[in-house]
């Protein structure tokens, strides 16, 4: 009993998320390349601190909103 294409609910929440991540982990790639050329620390801090409150915000976001 094979069901029709029309019948099979397909939820997208979770692929929309994965592309809206993808797309900001190639901002944030792009904001380190471009603090690397001016100052090497600074590139590095801003590389810590945002992958560190990312992390963290992304886990509440996916644990108590999402």
């Amino acid at each position: 009993m094979a069901e029709s294409a029309r019948e099979i609910a397909v939820d997208t929440k979770w692929l929309k998320l994965g592309v809206a991540i993808a797309f900001l982990h190639y901002v944030f790639l792009l904001l380190i390349v471009v603090l690397l050329e001016v100052n090497f620390y600074l590139a590095i801090a801003v590389a810590i601190t945002v992958s560190i409150v990312g992390g963290i915000a992304l886990m509440i976001f996916v644990l108590y909103i999402y």
